[in-house]
């Protein structure tokens, strides 16, 4: 059988294919507005929502521990005995173990979607209420502030700041009365509650001191 078109069915009308082109170039700024929508939603800064401050223990009973978390934190354990020439193996056990198992709480309690940037977007759209890294910092800078260190200190690490879509936060912790620029980041966000820790100087991420009053 053959197949014919009938082409006096077909609408050449000048005016309908400029309507057809306004059409399409509609569609076209929809789907990019929408990316664009996305892409600011990915980012982590914006207002910081209140938080009721932790309470209790700030460090995890061992016994609740899983084999491979207790192997991270004695990693986590020995690289920030590294910072400290001083260090006090206890307290740098404290904050490794509060670090680890307080970021996977923190997954939990924000019933985290995975990857970080997909929650970052849920946050925008106000489908999940925190998550986003300024919250993951704030929280677990809370908990390690508990165990009120005598060697080591806490700072506020932010890069790309004022950046919708790059800015990054994330806790810092160096010996204590050490520059910034010597400690090492502790981020939660990067790896959906599973801790990710790194030197400074060799992150990926320009890091820069947020100033004290501004926490």
């Amino acid at each position: 059988m053959d197949l014919k078109y009938n082409n006096s069915k077909i609408n050449w009308n000048p005016l309908h294919r400029t309507k057809l082109r306004i059409q399409s170039s509609s569609c076209r700024f929809l789907g990019g507005a929408l990316l664009l929508g996305v892409l600011l939603a990915i980012g982590c800064s914006g207002t910081r929502a209140p938080r009721q401050q932790p309470t209790g223990n700030a460090a995890t009973p061992q016994g609740v521990v899983k084999e491979a978390t207790i192997e991270k934190i004695s990693a986590l354990r020995n690289d920030l005995a590294d910072l400290n020439e001083r260090a006090n193996m206890l307290e740098a056990g404290q904050v490794a173990e509060t670090a680890i198992t307080y970021s996977s709480d923190l997954a939990a309690e924000y019933d985290l979607v995975r990857p970080a940037v997909l929650h970052n977007v849920f946050v925008r759209m106000g489908i999940k209420d925190r998550g986003l890294c300024y919250h993951w910092a704030e929280d677990l800078m809370q908990r390690l502030q508990q165990l009120d260190l005598k060697t080591y200190q806490l700072h506020w690490g932010v890069a790309y700041r004022g950046s919708e879509l790059r800015e990054h936060n994330s806790v810092v912790i160096t010996a204590r009365g050490e520059p910034f620029e010597t400690g090492m980041v502790l981020d939660p966000w990067r790896n959906s509650g599973d801790l990710y820790w790194a030197l400074i100087q060799g992150d990926e991420y320009p890091w820069k001191e947020r100033p004290a009053e501004e926490w």
